[in-house]
């Protein structure tokens, strides 16, 4: 059964925004192998969906989430080796401070590499961006134009891709 455009942007929208792509299908009642065609399919177009997936979640909100997940699971990670340090009694203090240093300087490359991994996915996120921003700029200045724009924009995703996602 043939798919109209709109049907796979839509699928693409929400693959993008985080669904799984199995979820992203069903949403709009195609097949999930239909929805795997049009990932791969697009992807050796130069449209890859995961390219576009990671930089909305390096967005300025998506860095957010990640930085705070990354804390959390560091945050855990403190709590039972300050709990070990302090079981152990027979620990030098020195030792001890070299633990916590350790851990902060693990949280710090954590970060630094999360971003050079990625440098695509941080210029296209901050093209993602600019388009957020656009995006509450013409709904509280222009709210007749919104919804149009967000078509727009959803239609112009695998444009961004190709334009931001695939530089170094």
């Amino acid at each position: 059964m043939a798919h109209d455009n709109a049907t796979k942007t839509k699928v693409r929208a929400n693959y993008v925004r985080g669904m799984p792509l199995t979820s992203a299908a069903a949403a709009c009642s195609i097949s999930h192998s239909t929805a795997r065609n049009w990932r791969r399919d697009d992807a050796a177009s130069g449209d890859d969906w995961d390219t576009a997936r990671n930089a909305q979640r390096m967005t300025k909100s998506g860095v957010e989430a990640m930085a705070n997940e990354v804390l959390g699971e560091l945050a855990d990670q403190f709590l039972v080796t300050i709990d070990a340090v302090k079981k152990d009694k027979a620990m030098p203090a020195q030792q001890r401070a070299q633990i916590l240093v350790q851990l902060m300087d693990g949280y710090n490359k954590a970060i630094a590499a999360a971003s050079r991994a990625m440098p695509n996915a941080n210029r296209l996120a901050t093209a993602m961006d600019v388009s957020k921003f656009l995006t509450v700029f013409i709904a509280q200045h222009a709210p007749k134009m919104r919804e149009p724009f967000i078509a727009l924009l959803e239609q112009a995703g695998p444009e961004f891709v190709r334009e931001f996602g695939n530089h170094a």
